[in-house]
Parts: C-alpha cells; structure tokens; sequence
C-alpha cells in the first residue's frame, strides 16, 4: 500500500464519527495523523485499530500520547496500546472471549448475558438496564474493530480478528483456558474460566477438581455420562456459569442444587427434557435456557425472583399459574403466558404484575383457540385489561381473544411508543385493528392470523418491514377499475382438468390437505355471504359434500367450484374496490387464505422496490403473477414461495425478477409449466417443486446456477434431464412413483442427494450417482446397490449418511467401507435390531423412532453398545 493510500486510510478511521468544529483543532491533529501512520508500518490493522482508538478522543493531548508510543508499527504492540486504552470493565470483558475458539461466531445477547452473569457489567447506573449496559460494552470494542461483523440475511454475528484473538488469550491465560487438547496434563491452578472441547472430561478429573472455577462452557458436545460430569462440577461449588453440551442423557441431575451461586444454566446443547425440581432452590439464577425437548417448568419457579432471562421454545406458563410472576420483576426477555381460559377474574391477572416487569422484551398471552368463531366473551376483556404489560415492550402477541373490544390501556397514548412487533392471532370477534396510530408508530412487523371479522387495514406504519395476513376471510382486495367489470368466466378453470391434475399429484397426505383446503373454503365463504347478507340456501347443498372424507374427485372439486363461483361473485360484485396499499420499505409479505384480485395484487407490489421475500399460500383469487412492467422493479426479492393456489396459471412476468435466488411452488395443480425453466429467471439457485405437474424437458435450457433442486410429489414424472443444471450441488427427489430415468447424472458432482419413495428408479441410473458429503435414502435396494463394492469408490467422501422410512431389517453389512463417515442417521426403521460394524471415522449416531435398534444400543449390555461406544455424539429419541 502506497503512504498515500495509507495516510487516507488511517485518517478515514481517525476522523470518523464526530465531525471537530474547531478548523485549527482539526488542522493540528492532521498534522499529528501524519506523524503517527508514518509510524504504524503500513499495517491496516494498526491503522484501523489505532484509528479508530484516536477517534473516540478526538484531543490534542491523547494523540500526541499515541505518538510518543514505540513500535506502534508492530500490529501486536498497536493492538495492546488499543487496549490500554479501555475502561477496566470493557479490558475483563474482551478478555473473557478468549474462552472461545479462533473463528467462533459471537452474539451481542450471548455474550452480554455471560458478561452479566459474570458480574463483569457495572449495574450502578439507574436509569439504565444492565443489559443495554452490556451492548454498550460490546458497542465500543466493535467501534475500535475488536470484533468485526459479519451479516447474513437477516442475522448478524461477530468475529475476532486472529491477532486480536491471540492478544486475549496472551493477557487471559492466568484466568482463562480452552481445553482443546487430550493430551494436556496439567491446567494453570489461577484458571477460573474453562471452556471445554475434547471428548471426553474423565481425563482431566483431577485438573479440574484443584481449580476454583467461576465458568465451564461445553463448546462440543462430550460423550461422557451426564453423572460423571456433575461429580466434577460439583467441586467448584463457586461456580456462576455453567453451559453444557451433551447427548446421552435425558434429566439433569437434582445435584445441580449444590451450585448455590450458579448465575447461568445453558442446556440448549443436549438431549434433557426434564428439568429438576430442585432447580428452583437455585436463587441466584438470572439466565436459564434450554432445548426444545423440555415441556414444562419446575413447580415453584417463583422462588426464582432474580431470573432475568429464560429461553426455552416450547415452554410457557399456564394461566392459573400467573400468581408464580407476582415478585419476579426481572424478568427479561420472552414471556409466554397460555391457558388464559383457566384465570377466573380480573383479580388473578392482577396478581401477575406483568406491568412491573420492565425488562420484558416480548409478551404472549393466549386462550386456547374454540371453533365457534361467533362467541364472544365479556371475562377475556376483564382479564387482559387486568394483564397491562409494560410500557416499553418491543413485541407482543394476543391469542385465542375473544371480545370485540380492546382493553384501556391497549389506546394509551404512547403507551407502546417501542412496540416493534404486533401478532394477532384466532381473535374471532375483533373486526378491526387498534385505532390509535401511535401504538404503531415504531411496529416494523404485522402479523395477522384467523381474525374472521377483520373487514378493514387502517394506513400501516411507514416504517414497517414485515406484514403477514393469513385466514382473513372478510379482507378483501380489489384495485379500483376491476368490480363489475370482470367476466367470471375466465378465472372458472377446466373442472375435468383441475380433477386429473389433482389426482395425478395427490398422495395420502396431500388427500388430507386439499380436504382441509376444501373445508376451509366453505368456512370462508360463509363467513363472507352472512357479513354481505346474501342467500345462505344456494350454498347449503354444498354441506354434504364438504363433510365427506375424499375429496379428490369430480364431486368433491364440483363443490369446491361451487364455493369458488359465489367468492368471486360477492367480491367482484362489490360497487368499490379496496386496494391493498404498502409501505413502500416493506421487506417480507406473506398473504394466506385471503382475496386478493390480480389487479389489485399487481398494484400492491408495484414499487416494493425493497421486498426481499414473497409468500402467497391458498390465495384462489389470483390467476397470473403481475407483468413484466412490474416485477422488474423488484431489485431485492430474493424469495418466493407460491403454496396451494389452485386457481393460478401463469407466472407472469416472473422472468423480469433477476434478483430472485429461491423459488418454490407447492400444490398449484393450475399452474402451466409447459415452457419450464425458459419462465424463470436465470438467476435462481434454489428452485422446489411441489404437487405440480411438470415435464420431463422442464431443465433442457436455463438455470445455469441452480445449486439446490427439489422434486416432491410431482406424479406424471418419468424421466428427467438435469445434465444442463452444471451448478447442481444438492438434489432431493421424493414421492415420484413413476421416476424411472435422470438423465445426465454422470456429468455432475453432487454434495447432497436425498432419494425418498422413488421405487422405479433403475439401476444404471442409480449406478451414475456420485455424492461427496450428505446421502438420504428410504430404500435398502438403492442404499445396498450404492454401496456395492463396484459402485462404492462415488461415495468415498460422504460423511453424512441418513436411512429413513425404510422397512429393510438390517443395515448394508460393509457399511464400514465408508471411510470419511462422520454421521449416521437411522430413523423411523422399525425392523432394525442392530448395527454391523461403524467406520472408526464416525463421530456422531441419531437413532430416532427405532425402538429395536434404541434398545439394542443401550449401555452397557445392548448387542450393539460395543460399537457406538466410543461415539462422541449419541442422540436418542
């Protein structure tokens, strides 16, 4: 780099954020950074870390302290000098990363709640929370570029740079240490924070057992026994961060009610579904989080009144348990609060003190969902007036409600001036959405799902990103020059087609869905004739039908026909449309079970020049995507899925999308496919049939980099040609009874395959198939042909393998022939009873819905225990 390049470089970094005022304050300090990067060696790391230091103080004195630093062109001796430079609190917190691996992907959240937990974080400021506290620590060393972003799609990570990383693990190594090494003996007697990344802990028992450990962090997974561990973590009785990974066990030990001071408990990483009871005696808990497999929460988790924080995906609390939240007024983050149905009165949703709890993010509350969408109840009101959340909470959700009217505090002005996220969800008896604009004067995302009554959208927020309408019967969207004006008779499809199309595509899940489709019409269209008063008898024929089990046949169709005709004589006999109008920085739509004309869906769209993802499910009122002139200026759509829309024929202009990357079709039995890829835009690389009609010639031009193809239940299919698709990486081909051949299979080099329910595929096609990582079968004969010994050497690299749905009573016998094997996955194969011998290279087994097998590989005297057991990863279900 050239010293100009570098002087311009430096001062970019030294000169950013506030602009100086003073013109003889900024021309000495020029001259101060000119001095300075000719002393920085022309490493842009220096450059930038110095900078951006110097920026922070933008002084005459704490520049010339820079300058009189030696061999600050030393990009090691910059990076200390930046680091002197931090407050002591933000020093131990940069120090702490480095119980994470080079590389390792960090979050704000996880890293603030360790931080916190840690008693890192000065919480003497009042008027702010110790979380947001936290952020602004690790706001300021992504300001002087200790941690680097990295954006993907809508998550955001943070990365150190190597040399960073190698100066918090110098200055650390008194207090922090990574086992990483099976063959370390000894551990520093000062560590007080120990992440863990071998196999097994058993080894280093007695290292362990001498430390005074305030931090264990389980970066993988260890295969030791869940009771091993727990003896050794029990002598650090001190403890204040605990965050396990492991697979072979299902309950935490009661034990865990020794760690007295423990502050967070992390069990997301393994297999436990039962917390224990005496986690509840752990009063100094601030932040618990855990798998999907746990279902409910200890007892008395209101002795937790410190608890900050609890991450759970399937955990909520029940209604008659609202009086547990009464002192736990730290509560952070998600609250989940369900069977409402079960509170009384107005007095036992009082006693919750949800108003309290101010360091709440999102709330949830929600009644168990009734069918009958015309009964309303006058106790849901009392109740959630009486659950007044708090003032600042940035998402909240209302399920299950059942009154037309919204509680008092729910029309407070600015009450919820930080409300980013508002879920309406089954509130049968609402019919319209709060009226008072300031509650989304900040909401970047709308969803609402099953509001029957909901005749009318008020102007949505400017600001928002995220809108989804699903089940919105009364919601209807016509541009301005379509009522009276459209001939019905061209959106009435071929009903002898539609039946051959639909059985040709059908299987016995998708049997079940289009009755549901079916039945939810005719729930629709009620709805819609009682709200318009029109003639209820001439549909009343329709019942008899409808309450049938098959639906995939000319009557059933012939009913659905019947329901689609008077939909659309009531929407476009209407003397006014009702346009769809969109904030202009919408991001994601997803429409569902609503009417939306093909007009009024092209001016919906017309100048989303921002929208990224598009999602339309059982949408019967649109015929054609909007044209050309339209979609074109869809810059940033990068996904659309279109599900269960019978009535849709053509793609429209959807070729002018050049930014679209992942297209999907589900069920869309209308849809003409006739001209294949020539339709889509080149620039896919991720494209999923569904339940379609396609032909054998769909990828004979086009597609250039599809990386990702999907083919599932497309009926008619009997060959295929996807030799011209040179980007192909990962293929999944499911439910084509009549898939025979695929053609040009011996030209691509495939990562991912998975061959599900394809029973007529032959055997010189299955013989071209090369797979290097992921393998996913349900047949014994395609899995035994693989792994013949003359067809063995395609599959040299696979590392992944997964047998599914299969009836086969034994794995292939060489099985062990796969020599870069690392999983296996054997699931829902009720006839295996054992495992033939594994490849030594195989570091993690899933045996899922395999009751033989399970019992077979159970320690210590299951037949095939021997074999798995050194296993680092087993997972078991």
């Amino acid at each position: 780099m050239a010293d100009a390049e570098f002087l311009a470089l430096f001062k970019n970094h030294a000169f950013s954020g506030a602009e100086i005022g003073e013109h003889s304050l900024r021309q000495k300090l020029e001259e101060i950074a000119e001095k300075l990067a000719n002393r920085l060696g022309r490493s842009p790391l220096a450059a930038k870390t110095v900078g951006l230091q110097l920026s922070r103080k933008k002084d005459i004195t704490s520049w010339k302290d820079a300058l009189e630093k030696d061999n600050l062109s030393d990009p090691t001796k910059a990076l200390l000098w930046s680091y002197d430079k931090l407050d002591q609190c933000l020093q131990r917190c940069f120090l702490y990363c480095s119980l994470y691996p080079k590389g390792y992907r960090y979050t704000i959240r996880e890293l603030v709640h360790l931080w916190i937990a840690e008693g890192f974080i000065d919480s003497c400021n009042e008027n702010k929370r110790v979380e947001d506290i936290g952020r602004d620590c690790f706001s300021e060393m992504v300001s002087v570029s200790f941690f680097q972003p990295v954006y993907e799609r809508s998550d955001t990570y943070y990365v150190m740079h190597d040399l960073i990383h190698d100066l918090a693990e110098s200055l650390s190594k008194e207090h922090c240490f990574r086992l990483e090494d099976e063959k370390v003996a000894d551990i520093p007697c000062t560590v007080r924070h120990l992440s863990v990344r071998v196999e097994s802990m058993i080894q280093h028992k007695q290292s362990i057992c001498k430390l005074h450990l305030r931090t264990i962090i389980c970066i993988d997974p260890v295969k030791d026994d869940v009771s091993d561990v727990f003896t050794q973590i029990l002598r650090n009785s001190k403890l204040r961060v605990l965050y396990l990974s492991f697979y072979n066990s299902s309950k935490l030990p009661e034990s865990v009610d020794k760690l007295k001071h423990l502050r967070y408990l992390n069990i997301i990483d393994t297999s436990i579904s039962e917390l224990p009871r005496l986690l509840c005696t752990l009063y100094h808990l601030q932040f618990l989080k855990f798998s999907h497999n746990v279902e409910s929460l200890p007892d008395k988790l209101c002795n937790l009144s410190k608890l900050w924080y609890v991450e759970g995906h399937n955990v909520y609390l029940k209604g008659y348990e609202l009086w547990q939240l009464r002192d736990m007024n730290d509560l952070g983050g998600f609250l989940n609060v369900r069977n409402l149905e079960n509170v009384n009165a107005k007095d036992e949703a009082l006693e919750s003190n949800l108003h309290q709890k101010t360091h709440l993010e999102s709330l949830h509350l929600g009644w168990s969902y009734m069918d009958d969408i015309n009964v309303e109840d006058s106790l849901h009101l009392e109740i959630l007036e009486g659950l007044m959340p708090p003032p600042r909470l940035r998402g909240l959700t209302i399920e299950g409600y059942r009154s037309a009217k919204y509680p008092g505090w729910f029309l407070q002005d600015s009450y919820f001036e930080n409300l980013e996220t508002f879920v309406l969800v089954n509130c049968t008896a609402l019919e319209g959405l709060p009226t008072n604009a300031e509650l989304f004067g900040n909401c970047c995302s709308l969803r609402l799902q099953n509001v029957p009554n909901l005749k009318i959208l008020p102007c949505l927020p400017e600001g928002l990103k995220k809108l989804s309408i699903a089940e919105c019967p009364l919601l209807i969207f016509v541009s301005s020059d379509e009522p009276e004006q459209h001939d019905q008779l061209e959106i009435i499809m071929n009903i002898d087609q539609l039946v051959s199309n639909l059985s040709l595509i059908s299987s016995e899940g998708s049997v079940s869905k289009t009755s549901d489709i079916i039945a939810s019409e005719f729930s629709s269209l009620k709805q819609l004739m009682v709200s318009m008063d029109a003639d209820m008898s001439r549909v009343e024929n329709i019942r008899s039908v409808i309450e049938r089990e098959e639906f995939v046949t000319e009557d059933g169709i012939n009913a659905w026909m019947c329901c689609h005709k008077e939909r659309m004589g009531l929407i476009y006999g209407r003397s006014v449309g009702l346009p769809l109008v969109l904030p202009s920085e919408l991001t994601q739509l997803n429409l569902s079970s609503c009417s939306i004309t093909d007009g009024a869906f092209a001016v919906c769209l017309n100048g989303l020049t921002s929208l990224e993802i598009l999602c339309l499910t059982e949408i019967m009122t649109l015929t054609t995507l909007p044209s050309q002139e339209i979609l074109q200026h869809l810059t940033n759509l990068y996904c659309l899925s279109i599900r269960s829309c019978w009535c849709l024929k053509s793609l429209g202009g959807l070729r002018a999308a050049t930014s679209l990357l992942d297209v999907r079709f589900y069920s869309c039995p209308s849809l003409d496919l006739a001209r294949g890829a020539d339709e889509m835009p080149s620039s896919l690389t991720r494209l999923i049939i569904s339940w379609c009609v396609v032909g054998a010639n769909f990828f004979r031009s086009g597609l250039p980099h599809l990386r990702d193809l999907d083919m599932v239940g497309c009926g008619s299919l009997a060959s295929l040609s996807i030799g011209h698709l040179t980007s192909l990486a990962s293929l999944e081909l499911v439910d084509l009874p009549d898939l025979c051949f695929i053609e040009g299979l011996s030209s691509l080099q495939l990562h991912s395959v998975c061959l599900k329910d394809v029973p007529k595929l032959n055997a010189k096609c299955i013989s071209q198939f090369r797979v290097q990582k992921l393998l996913s079968v349900s047949s014994p004969v395609i899995l035994n042909h693989m792994l013949s010994a003359k067809e063995s050497a395609n599959f040299s690299t696979l590392r992944h393998l997964i047998l599914s749905n299969c009836e086969m009573r034994s794995l292939p016998r060489n099985l062990k022939c796969l020599s870069s094997l690392t999983k296996l996955g054997v699931h829902w194969c009720p006839n295996i009873s054992s495992l033939p011998d594994l490849p030594s290279s195989l570091q993690y087994i899933s045996v899922l819905n395999c009751e033989l097998l399970k019992e077979s590989c159970q320690a210590p005297d299951g037949e095939s225990w021997p074999k798995i057991a050194n296993i680092r990863w087993k997972e078991f279900n």
